[in-house]
């Protein structure tokens, strides 16, 4: 009778723009009414996304009231498999992984019991928490912007463990990682690890040969801090990760590119670096990817020229001069005027 007489929309706009007490009640009344023959109303009144929010203890309203009771539909509606799949596709996982294991949610109990609904393995669920954490993770770095949020983010790439989901196999070692950190960093592995092809299935990635294992472990490194960890003190392992990072920046992207990012700041550090000492190293090494960044080999180009003396003694000059001959005589041209 009540849900004949039209109580489910007011419910459902109580649930997204009431008050507390508001909301709390609204919960438990659609808690009530979501059983049996009516739980197909209750869904198709939109009570879902609202209920959901009520959930997560991060969000505005969530108070024990309204999430036990909230977390009461979800096991319900996880429970019939015709709304199993849309609980999962609305992000109650999340929702409720944070509320199982966040510390003083009034809720946790209830949370943990529609989890096990939805998700009715323990793989299934250390799966559903991992992606929360990094969620989460990725929320406080980016909201502090702080140096030790981000190389703990990219300390979360190492040794491989359950609790990585992609392996990276490189030439001295296995390196386990985030498949979701990889493809929130990089529209190149979004599309590479979700991109519904075989290559995505697998748990293995197979990285580019032409690089060094060192610069790819700085890259996944990198691209697990969104673009923002340490950068390498080596030399040579930053113009690898120039050249890497150009290739995947290069990738088609609507959103943020942490590939984008590391170039810059490599780019930014080799050129406060060079000297005489290295100038020609760097060319050597950035020859391939000079398209990508013309300013630094300019640079480099400038110092070689002012620094023609020392230049010259360098041991690598040779090997400049065998695989470059048109950029020497350049450069040789540009002393001589």
């Amino acid at each position: 009778l009540i849900v004949e007489a039209g109580a489910l929309p007011l419910l459902v706009k109580l649930l997204r723009t009431g008050t507390e007490l508001g909301k709390a009640e609204a919960a438990r009344a659609t808690s009530r009414l979501a059983q049996g023959p009516f739980l197909l109303r209750v869904v198709n009144a939109g009570a879902l996304p609202p209920l959901i929010a009520l959930v997560c203890p991060l969000c505005a309203g969530s108070k024990a009231g309204a999430g036990n009771n909230a977390c009461l539909v979800l096991e319900r509606t996880a429970a019939d498999p015709r709304f199993c799949e849309l609980v999962r596709e609305l992000g109650a996982v999340g929702a409720l992984a944070t509320a199982a294991h966040m510390s003083g949610c009034g809720w946790a109990d209830k949370a943990r019991a529609a989890l096990h609904a939805i998700c009715p393995t323990q793989d299934e669920i250390e799966r559903a928490l991992m992606a929360t954490y990094l969620e989460n993770c990725i929320l406080h770095a980016q909201r502090d912007a702080s140096a030790s949020c981000f190389e703990s983010l990219a300390s979360l790439a190492g040794p491989v463990s359950k609790g990585h989901d992609v392996v990276f196999r490189l030439s001295d070692g296995e390196i386990g990682c985030s498949r979701l950190l990889l493809a929130r960093a990089s529209p190149y592995y979004e599309k590479y690890l979700f991109g519904g092809t075989a290559e995505s299935a697998s748990v293995v990635v197979e990285p580019d040969p032409d690089f060094s294992s060192a610069a790819h472990r700085a890259l996944i490194g990198q691209l697990h801090a969104l673009g923002n960890a340490p950068l390498p003190a080596e030399l040579d392992v930053r113009l690898e990760l120039i050249c890497l990072a150009a290739k995947l920046r290069d990738a088609p992207s609507a959103g943020p590119n942490a590939a984008a990012r590391v170039l810059e700041r490599c780019e930014r550090a080799v050129r406060d670096s060079l000297c005489a000492d290295n100038c020609l190293a760097v060319l050597l090494q950035l020859k391939p990817c000079a398209a990508d960044v013309p300013g630094l080999v300019d640079a480099a180009h400038a110092v070689v020229i002012e620094n023609v003396a020392a230049v010259l003694e360098q041991p690598n000059r040779h090997t400049f001069v065998e695989k470059y001959p048109k950029a020497a005589m350049s450069i040789m041209h540009s002393i001589a005027l």
